[in-house]
């Protein structure tokens, strides 16, 4: 693969930086030990946009109205700019 042009640079790096990124965060979660009886409680939140169909997952019950009206606005959004 040749990479000539300044967007094809920056495009791969920010690609290497974002894999180093997720590689690091799965390394500082497994290296985490609990201290004490302290319980550790860790939560995902997101949206996934497939198409106009976005999937959320991991909001509490007031989060769901909030990531539903982001995710309709989300596809709205998608509709009125894809042509």
């Amino acid at each position: 693969m040749q990479i000539d042009s300044l967007f094809g640079i920056i495009g791969m790096s920010l690609v290497i930086l974002g894999i180093l990124a997720i590689l690091l965060g799965a390394i500082s979660m497994m290296r985490e030990t609990d201290q004490g009886n302290a319980e550790v409680r860790r939560e995902s939140k997101g949206i996934i946009l497939l198409g106009p169909i976005p999937i959320v997952w991991g909001y509490g019950k007031k989060g769901w109205a909030v990531a539903i009206i982001v995710g309709i606005m989300l596809v709205l959004v998608w509709i009125l700019f894809r042509g």
